[in-house]
């Protein structure tokens, strides 16, 4: 009888990683590379969905995989494989090398500054022992969309399905400076969706719940509620007439809207010219009242982490201070290119927190009688997004609201602007913060932008 406890099972798995990474990098070193590193690891667990009140899908799902990149002569071969074993790593091995042998020589090339190595590594509390029972699953995941289905009526029209997943990620990376390193982190999440229907049109709303523990996501009874509102919210959607409003960018699209902000100041955006902000470092690209600050080390977090994809360890810091574009968000290479150092940013963002001073935060009822008219925007469509320019068109979905109370529900309209204009004329932040991104902002409020509609 096999007695191993997760956590058991845990350091098995992550010692095993760890030792093939490091043999990996020995491996590439002996067949001919200046510089090597090595990403192997994978994920494990279950997904369930349910449909009509009954099971539709059980997923058990156990993935690994490797990635090897290699340097010689400053040239880059890379080279990955889904089988793990050593036959097939050599082979993969041996192919990132044959590729650098034909790639073009670039001085930039290369793994991280040995100096810039995460040494430090904090407990960031990631990994809790996840939901492997697929009875209790089904149990749960059924649950949710037997209680949707008992909620109909009041222009809810039936569950279109429930899913619960709960996975185990552990990687290991290794490079030929001396790194070697090795992460695990869980996640959970539940969802339902609704449909609704008003005048013979339909549409669908979700809840959902995502958490590192599974025991801590939310009850069934907060999602349905959350995908019942989401789902009465939309409709008798109509659009509003072509013109300029107040624009409130609310949860998800407000998400959107800083994301756009995190590609312009990436590294290979500023590096290849293509960004409308690859001038701005250590200039004013927000207003005064608001600083966007990084913390990598929340505990639990979903976007925390010691060290970043090529091993750079990661910090505390302001991205945005007080209007001020304080950094670029760098790799080795963009670093390079750049003539700047690596801020560990290979591999995207971790927690930021959009933090307005007081006299420019309000409470989301607060902001709508502020305001007095405008739109909120809850979900964004579309590729209408020119980071060179920046130059910003989007269709939008969300609500019209009038004395500071919601109206009706809005659909097909474009929402225009200019990303730099748009950033530098935020004017309120909300404190309607919702917790389940990695980039936490309230509703953004900005004013008089163009929209059209009928």
């Amino acid at each position: 009888m096999n007695t191993m406890t997760f956590e058991d099972s845990l350091k098995t798995d992550e010692q095993k990683l760890k030792t093939l990474s490091e043999r990996v990098v020995e491996m590439a070193i002996k067949a001919g590379a200046d510089q090597c590193e090595v990403s192997v690891g994978g994920a494990r667990g279950l997904s369930v969905s349910s449909r009509d009140r009954e099971v539709e899908n059980i997923e058990f799902n156990r993935d690994n995989g490797m990635e090897i990149t290699v340097f010689k002569n400053h040239c880059r071969g890379n080279s990955s494989t889904s089988d793990l074993n050593m036959s097939a790593i050599e082979d993969c091995v041996n192919s990132a090398i044959s590729i650098a042998s034909y790639a073009d020589e670039d001085e930039c090339a290369g793994i991280c500054d040995k100096e810039l190595q995460c040494t430090e590594f904090w407990d960031l509390n990631l990994c809790y022992t996840p939901q492997d029972d697929a009875d209790q699953a089904v149990k749960t995941a059924c649950t949710l969309d037997k209680m949707a289905c008992a909620a109909l009526g009041s222009g809810i029209k039936g569950s279109d399905g429930s899913s619960f997943d709960s996975h185990v990620y552990s990687s290991a990376f290794a490079n030929s400076n001396g790194f070697s390193a090795v992460k695990s982190s869980t996640l959970s999440s539940l969802s339902l969706t609704l449909l609704g229907e008003a005048d013979g049109k339909m549409q669908r709303g979700s809840g959902y719940s995502i958490s590192r523990d599974y025991t801590k996501l939310d009850s069934l009874e907060r999602i349905l509620d959350e995908a019942r509102e989401k789902t009465l919210d939309k409709l008798n959607a109509r659009p509003v007439r072509t013109g300029k409003y107040n624009v409130l960018f609310r949860h998800g699209a407000a998400v959107s809207l800083w994301g756009n902000l995190v590609s312009a100041i990436s590294g290979g955006a500023i590096y290849r010219k293509s960004s409308f902000l690859c001038d701005a470092l250590e200039q004013r690209i927000l207003p005064e009242f608001l600083t966007i600050y990084e913390n990598p080390f929340i505990s639990g977090g979903l976007g925390s982490a010691n060290f970043d994809n090529e091993g750079v360890r990661t910090s505390q810091s302001d991205i945005v201070k007080s209007g001020v574009l304080k950094q670029f968000l760098l790799a080795s290479y963009s670093a390079r290119k750049l003539k700047m150092k690596s801020n560990g940013h290979a591999g995207g963002i971790y927690n930021w927190f959009v933090t307005p001073d007081a006299a420019h935060s309000r409470d989301f009822e607060d902001l709508l009688a502020e305001v007095g008219e405008g739109l909120v925007i809850t979900s964004l469509m579309g590729q209408g997004v020119d980071l060179v320019s920046g130059n910003y068109s989007r269709g939008a979905t969300g609500f019209y609201f009038k004395d500071g109370k919601r109206v009706h529900a809005v659909e097909e309209i474009t929402v225009a602007g200019n990303l730099k204009d748009m950033f530098a004329h935020i004017a309120l932040i909300g404190t309607d913060v919702d917790e389940r991104y990695k980039l936490r902002s309230g509703s953004v409020l900005i004013p008089s932008l163009a929209v059209s509609g009928d």
